[in-house]
């Protein structure tokens, strides 16, 4: 279409519309009737719209509607000319099987059945229907595990769900991409148990707890545990290893120590016993040793949901470490530490 084809008319001139004049104003009109439709006509459609993207399924098989894949990175990457300018304007996503060293929440659920090497309609962020894997009917959020295409389910931590149906296994949901839960919940401890590979650190089970709300109740304020709450506890019951906590200052005392700076040792004896004429028999043959011991059963706690370096979700809280004194000769045999002056 020339210049001219355009060109404005004036008052007294006779009106002759050019046919590329007419095309351009019925493509004008055509694309301002739709971008009314899109967000004035249907908001929810503009806002679905959004967080769609193009992605090409590069797995072996058809990719189901509303499953999931783990996003590879861009099916066109930026360059010079044409390429950057396509890169800007419309960025295609490549889709692939989830792995292990795959990122959490890096993933898209497809629209539509999308064949090997075909682009598809598919969520990266906002709300959408999906199949999930539903382990227990408590857990509040989902992931993409590997070699999967199904979301699975998980306490917290992952993308959130806003709806399932009940039961377990292969169910519908309506799930919130692009947006992560916090992952913090108040919890009271149960009993510690010693990692087997580790000193000074222990794996808590754990219970979702809120703070009782009944004046008449014996429990008044205090916190007690959440019916059907979350827990430590797996599917099919007992406590589940991935899903207990472990207690981030224990980090800090997970080596053993030298003997005479602390733990399992004889507190700060090494030093002293390095100073002429300050003990005959320095260390003595029998002393008592201060050592880490595991946060009582009952404490309450804030846990969050971290990432270990396989992207697995880890519960973690803080609470101060206790320390117990005990002899050695005597069985390790413990001490309690009384401080005078208390009153009462």
């Amino acid at each position: 279409m020339t210049g001219d084809a355009m060109r404005k008319v004036r008052t007294g001139q006779p009106l002759v519309i050019p046919a590329g004049a007419y095309n351009a104003f019925v493509d004008a009109a055509i694309d301002h009737r739709s971008r009314e439709r899109n967000t004035t006509g249907d908001p929810q459609r503009d806002q679905n719209q959004r967080g769609v993207v193009l992605v090409r399924n590069d797995t072996p098989g058809e990719l189901p509607a509303y499953h999931a894949l783990a996003i590879a990175g861009p099916l066109i990457e930026p360059g010079d000319g044409d390429q950057e300018r396509t890169f800007q304007g419309r960025t295609p996503l490549i889709g692939e099987l989830a792995t292990e060293d795959s990122p959490p929440l890096s993933f898209v659920v497809a629209q539509q059945a999308i064949q090997p090497g075909e682009l598809g309609r598919c969520v990266l962020s906002g709300t959408t229907p999906a199949k999930i894997t539903l382990l227990d009917e408590s857990d509040t959020t989902c992931e993409l595990k590997a070699e999967e295409t199904l979301l699975t389910t998980s306490p917290l931590g992952g993308a959130s769900i806003l709806w399932k149906e009940s039961g377990t296994g292969e169910k519908w949901a309506v799930v919130e991409l692009g947006r992560p839960s916090l992952g913090r919940i108040t919890t009271v401890l149960g009993e510690g148990q010693l990692i087997p590979t580790e000193a000074n650190r222990w794996l808590y089970p754990w219970v979702e707890a809120r703070l009782d709300g009944d004046p008449g109740s014996e429990t008044y304020l205090r916190y007690v545990p959440v019916p059907d709450g979350l827990s430590s506890q797996s599917p099919g019951g007992g406590e589940d290893p991935a899903r207990m906590a472990i207690n981030r200052f224990e980090a800090h005392h997970c080596d053993d120590s030298v003997p005479g700076t602390g733990f399992e040792g004889l507190l700060g004896m090494g030093p002293v016993c390095d100073l002429p004429g300050v003990l005959h028999d320095c260390p003595p043959a029998r002393s008592l040793e201060p050592r880490l011991a595991p946060v009582p059963v009952g404490v309450t706690v804030q846990l969050t949901c971290e990432r270990d370096t396989k992207g697995n979700p880890v519960w973690v809280f803080e609470a101060m470490s206790c320390i117990e004194i005990a002899d050695p000769a005597d069985g390790d045999r413990k001490f309690n530490l009384i401080v005078p002056g208390g009153g009462g």
